[in-house]
């Protein structure tokens, strides 16, 4: 073969052999080891028209006779140049979302937060403890009804607030020293406020019959499984009748009672000139408040000793209307106490061997 008649080698993509033929356009080219078309022509020889400026790949008119110069980059200068457009394109969609959401946001109107038990605080206003407090009595008026209509001990056992051990004791007082019967159908809460004790928010409800009947308070407290009723505040829990107590009857010489307390002027004594406090203790009449029963000899307790100072603070908060508000008798405050009787010259006294706390709730703490 004349390789001064062919100007250009050919590449056969079938085969893979390299042959010369003429530069040009030629449908009817056939490799000369495979005989199959082998594709277009590279590399041009001497003599050829002038090559494709930068080109891998020669492209030719059908007539054979002009070379079309074609300027292509290469594939990874491409490659690198798409993946910045893409990269570009995207940034600026994140910002335009990131702008926009700003704006919604700050165009949105601001949609109040509701509060809940666990928002309560001193400094909440008034408005929002209101707000709190009206969601979660319904539920406090389910636990009382329940308790109330509730015909065993175990089904009043759901309603309740405290554990077995003291349920136990409280089963045994309700039997020996049972509530009077209750009128469901005109029973009626008459009042309702936030009351609080240490870092324990709970509820404090009046509630009243119709026609001036039965009038009773009830505390609710928070639980895992919903609000309960303060069981031993509700029945004034006491471990034994304070009525056999003073008599000087009954098997215990020494007891915890939630009573009444007020405080007294010893006639034979100026209180402005020493250090004592002289106080009478008294029973209430369930269903009736505002009566106090029972009423004991006084007791003389020391103002400096831890129970003088509380019974002070008691009695300042009861008369500045500081305390929450209770259906009590006027002077009294309501005390958890524990005493000991004992007799001397054929009579009994009362000693007061310690006051637990200032209120009826089913808590340790002193409340002052």
């Amino acid at each position: 073969m004349n390789t001064k008649d062919k100007d250009a080698w050919y590449h056969c993509c079938h085969c893979g052999s390299l042959f010369q033929s003429d530069y040009g356009f030629d449908e009817d080219r056939l490799c000369e080891v495979c005989q199959r078309k082998p594709g277009v022509g590279l590399w041009p020889v001497v003599n050829s028209v002038k090559p494709a400026a930068y080109a891998k790949v020669a492209s030719f008119h059908k007539t054979g006779d002009k070379v079309k110069t074609l300027t292509r980059t290469s594939s990874k200068k491409s490659r690198r140049f798409g993946t910045l457009l893409w990269g570009t394109l995207a940034w600026m969609l994140v910002l335009l979302g990131a702008v926009g959401l700003k704006y919604c946001l700050a165009s949105a109107p601001n949609k109040p937060r509701t509060l809940g038990v666990a928002d309560l605080d001193r400094s909440l206003s008034s408005s929002d403890k209101a707000k709190i407090l009206d969601r979660v009595l319904p539920e406090c008026d389910r636990a009382l009804l329940g308790f109330l209509s509730a015909s065993t001990s175990e089904a009043r056992a759901l309603f309740v607030f405290g554990n077995d051990e003291a349920m136990e004791a409280m089963e045994a007082h309700e039997k020996e020293y049972p509530l009077p019967r209750i009128d469901l159908k005109s029973l009626q809460r008459s009042g309702q406020k936030w009351m609080h004790l240490g870092d324990e928010w709970m509820v404090l409800t009046h509630w009243k019959e119709a026609d001036g009947g039965k009038e009773f308070d009830a505390v609710f407290r928070k639980t895992f499984d919903g609000w309960k009723l303060d069981r031993a505040h509700f029945i004034r829990y006491s471990q034994a009748s304070w009525r056999l107590f003073l008599a000087g009857e009954g098997e215990l010489d020494q007891a915890e009672f939630r009573l009444l307390t007020k405080r007294v002027k010893d006639a034979g004594k100026s209180e402005a000139s020493d250090r004592r406090m002289m106080i009478v203790l008294a029973a209430t009449d369930w269903g009736h408040p505002k009566q106090a029963v029972y009423e004991s000899p006084m007791i003389s307790v020391d103002t400096m000793s831890p129970a003088g100072q509380m019974l002070k603070a008691a009695f300042e908060s009861r008369e500045s209307k500081l305390a929450e508000e209770a259906l009590d008798p006027e002077g009294f405050v309501r005390v958890r106490a524990r005493l000991t009787r004992d007799e001397l010259g054929g009579e009994f006294r009362l000693i007061l061997n310690e006051l637990k706390a200032c209120h009826w709730v089913d808590s340790d703490l002193p409340g002052f």
